[in-house]
This record gives C-alpha cells, structure tokens and sequence, in this order.
C-alpha cells in the first residue's frame, strides 16, 4: 500500500508542477517588449509613423507610456515599459497558476483521506 501512495503522490507531482516564477515573468516581459519594438519598427519602416489613421493606436499608448512616441527612440522607451509591465504580469500569472495548484492537490489529498477514513 506504501507503493501506492508514493505512485499516487508522484502523479499529482507531475501533473501540477510549479511553474518558474522567474522564468515567467522574464519570457512574458522579452516578449512583451519584442512585440511593442516590433510594432513601431514596422510602422516606422513602412513610412506610415506621420499618418493620422494608420499609427493612431500606438500614439495613443504615450498617454500611458510617458516619453513613448511612434519613433526610433521611442521603440526602445516602449519597450522598457513594455518589459516592466510584462515582468508583472508574467510573475502574477505565475504566482496565481502555483496557488491555485497547491489549493487544488491539497483539496483532492483531504478528500482522499476523508474517503479513507469514511472506508475504515
């Protein structure tokens, strides 16, 4: 029976492994950041930066983004911010995944030993 519980234990183990929250918060904050410089790189290189319906979306971002405008230096300002609220989201999104994880094998082990107990 000992052979079991470890077997049993050893499942779950796999099944909810924790997620690195370092490693999250940095790959959601790279990509984050890639995506915004990516995103006014390809409206700068199409010549489309000085059109008032093409880069409206992206200019609007330096109301939230102090510093940010649809230019060169301004892609590496977005992306700094970009990076910083990807490293946020990445390490909430993280930290949420390993707690509802642990409530929910700590919630199917007490159900395990309460069917136990009802069995003995």
């Amino acid at each position: 029976m000992r052979t079991q519980d470890n077997a049993d234990k050893a499942v779950l183990m796999v099944g909810f492994a924790r997620m690195d929250v370092l490693a999250m918060s940095i790959a959601v904050g790279v990509v984050a950041a890639f995506l915004l410089f990516m995103l006014t790189a390809v409206l700068l290189l199409k010549g489309d930066a000085g059109d008032p319906f093409i880069g409206v979306n992206l200019k609007e971002l330096a109301k939230y983004f102090p510093g940010y405008s649809v230019s060169w230096s301004g892609s590496l300002v977005g992306m700094l911010y970009a990076g910083g609220i990807g490293l946020i989201i990445g390490f909430c999104t993280a930290v949420l995944w390993n707690l509802m994880h642990i409530l929910y094998i700590g919630l199917v082990l007490i159900r395990g030993l309460w069917w136990r107990m009802l069995a003995d």
